[in-house]
């Protein structure tokens, strides 16, 4: 338990690093739009609304895919839902244990669609801050805690998901699970 709580705090500060990193380009005078020989040119782009993710990443984070957000699961051999369902032949899953995996991934998805567009939402605020200079340290404080905090609800929604996907599986399943998807938890 402990490995996968430490894993889940540094992937919460992977996935949310983007945002900062924008913050520190612009904050030392870096400007607004990234130049070629910018560190943080690579995949971001400066036209869209929010900079400190890639169009990829906000896709994903749109269609309520794991977007990073369930890696520390993965990676520790707690499976997915939507990876589960993808192998359901593979892992011999009974027709109940679809349904209940079915079931789980759907109810995730409802709660991780509108929560990944409030997080969006925030994190396209505070970016917005930036630009227009109309930002304090205290609205900085209170926008970041809130881009955080969203990012943490998100984070646990897609993690409770793989928690109660494992709950539905076998032992012998979650091995071959993690065989199939080449962990080796």
């Amino acid at each position: 338990m402990r490995r996968i709580w430490i894993a889940s705090v540094v992937m919460i500060g992977v996935v949310g690093s983007g945002s900062l990193a924008t913050m520190a380009q612009e904050e030392h005078g870096h400007g607004s739009t990234p130049t070629a020989a910018s560190t943080y040119a690579g995949g971001y782009d400066p036209t869209k609304a929010i900079r400190s993710l890639t169009p990829e990443e906000i896709g994903q984070i749109e269609r309520g895919e794991g977007a990073g957000f369930a890696l520390p699961a993965e990676l520790n051999g707690v499976p997915g839902p939507r990876h589960v369902l993808d192998l359901a032949a593979e892992l011999n899953l009974s027709s109940a244990q679809i349904a209940r995996v079915q079931a789980v991934y759907d109810e995730m998805r409802a709660v991780v669609i509108p929560a990944g567009r409030h997080y969006l939402d925030a994190l396209q605020g505070l970016e917005e801050d930036f630009r227009s200079g109309g930002l304090t340290e205290a609205t900085l404080r209170t926008g970041m805690a809130e881009v955080k905090r969203l990012e943490g609800e998100l984070t646990v929604a897609h993690l409770s998901a793989h928690l109660r996907t494992a709950e539905l599986l076998t032992p012998d399943q979650i091995a071959a699970y993690n065989r199939l998807r080449e962990y080796d938890a």
